[in-house]
């Protein structure tokens, strides 16, 4: 299914403009393709929010004998079940005969360009998070890969965002109508093929080290750095250090975004738009019922609506029960989080500015709570973030612009970034010393 409607979506392009010059594929992380010697998939796809991994991470320290502290060490990388290195931690036990047959480990994007240029090779932004690569050498660690049965010779080698694989296979270019070889056919470029590092390389910052959150069903929320954190502080804060673009670093937290809310209209108006509910939140009381957008009970929730209103009734607030209650509560939740994230990120110290990119920057009501909750102002914007940066990434490789601080000057001069100045009462510090305390209380709950 979804390589079919790749392969109908590059087709309508190559229809409306056979000039196009190259392309290149951002994903989301973590999820992997194993293929054979003929480069059949050999499972079906498993998403990363699969049960498999459920509780999986206390098994891997215990028999690997690599604490989650070394583990940060050797990747930089914050634990998460959904990482790569447990989903095929959870398949080592449980071998499957096809397994057998394994020739090449592919990451989506990997396994997609592979599909259109031939080329085996593994991106570098998006091998970071398997949280199987060395923080240090940038290679993939031997000891992780030996935990989870994986034989170095079927790992690809890493390659960097801009690098050019090669033409689009002659296949291709002939159900495409396209003129075929090196001269002639459009290039497949490596962008940042993790969709957040396409979104981060497209910041419309001027200033070195941005503070942003890319914001879509999840929220990654850091910044850019120079080098990664591997402190003791970054690890107990749950810090992780991404790859990024062009020898950067994506210094950021992976926190519930607006899955949240996509669950919610979901059960109760599927049709709905959106912006309807962020109308309605915006009439609703503040501070009424907040909830730890955090916790586990969210992930994997059979009803978002009933687990919502369950988690208020046991932290002893008042249960929302509209629609405009229930959208409330989450946004109010999810902006103070964000905030939360950001100060653990500057140690406490003012953030000059905040960029929110991606679909989530479209919801202004989230946009300001987040200024109010951090008191600093926030850039909203650009949008469409990734595709934004992946074709900045695309151009830069293609010697079209110079580097990332004129791709990022173009964007920043060619969109309507929409910015909010924050607002401080009272009501709000209350409210936020109130999150604080149901933090914890749900916490002790959860556990």
């Amino acid at each position: 299914y979804l390589w079919g409607g790749i392969r109908q979506g590059i087709g309508k392009a190559f229809a409306s403009d056979p000039t196009i010059a190259s392309i290149g594929v951002d994903s989301w992380a973590v999820d992997f393709v194993p293929v054979d010697e003929d480069g059949a998939a050999l499972l079906p796809f498993v998403s990363y929010r699969d049960a498999r991994t459920e509780g999986i991470m206390p098994d891997f320290y215990r028999r690997s004998r690599i604490s989650a502290h070394e583990l940060f060490e050797k990747t930089g990388i914050q634990s998460l079940e959904l990482n790569s290195l447990y989903q095929l931690y959870a398949l080592k036990d449980h071998p499957l005969e096809s397994y057998s047959r394994l020739d090449r480990f592919m990451l989506l994007p990997d396994w997609i360009h592979f599909q259109l240029s031939g080329i085996w090779s593994s991106e570098y932004t998006n091998a970071t998070t398997t949280q199987m690569l060395s923080v240090h050498d940038k290679s993939w660690d031997p000891d992780l890969l030996q935990q989870v049965a994986m034989p170095p010779k079927v790992m690809p080698r890493i390659r960097n965002a801009g690098d050019i694989l090669g033409p689009l296979k002659p296949d291709w270019c002939s159900e495409w109508g396209l003129g075929e070889g090196a001269d002639q056919a459009p290039n497949v470029v490596l962008c940042g093929t993790h969709d957040t590092a396409s979104a981060v390389a497209a910041l419309p910052s001027l200033t070195p080290e941005p503070y942003f959150i890319s914001m879509g069903t999840w929220a990654l929320v850091g910044r850019e750095a120079q080098v990664p954190d591997l402190s003791d502080y970054a690890f107990r804060h749950g810090l992780s250090n991404e790859g990024g673009v062009f020898d950067t670093y994506r210094q950021l937290r992976n926190v519930s975004g607006l899955w949240l809310i996509q669950r919610v209209r979901e059960e109760l108006a599927p049709d709905s738009d959106f912006a309807d509910w962020v109308a309605d939140a915006e009439q609703a009381e503040p501070g009424r019922s907040l909830i730890d957008p955090m916790a586990d009970r969210y992930f994997r929730a059979a009803s978002m609506v009933q687990t919502i209103q369950t988690a208020c009734r046991e932290t002893g607030q008042p249960v929302p029960q509209s629609r405009g209650e229930l959208a409330r509560c989450i946004f109010e939740s999810l902006a103070l989080n964000f905030a939360d994230v950001l100060m653990d990120f500057s140690k406490g110290k003012t953030i000059s500015e905040l960029h929110i990119v991606g679909g989530g920057a479209r919801n202004g009501l989230l946009c300001q709570l987040t200024a109010d909750f951090l008191g600093s102002p926030v850039i909203a914007g650009p949008f469409e973030a990734s595709a934004l940066g992946n074709a900045v990434v695309q151009m830069i490789g293609l010697g079209w612009i110079a580097d990332l601080d004129e791709g990022r000057r173009i964007i920043r001069n060619s969109e309507d970034l929409p910015q909010y100045q924050p607002h401080t009462s009272r009501k709000q510090t209350c409210i936020r010393q109130r999150y604080h305390m149901l933090f914890h209380k749900e916490k002790e709950l959860a556990k």
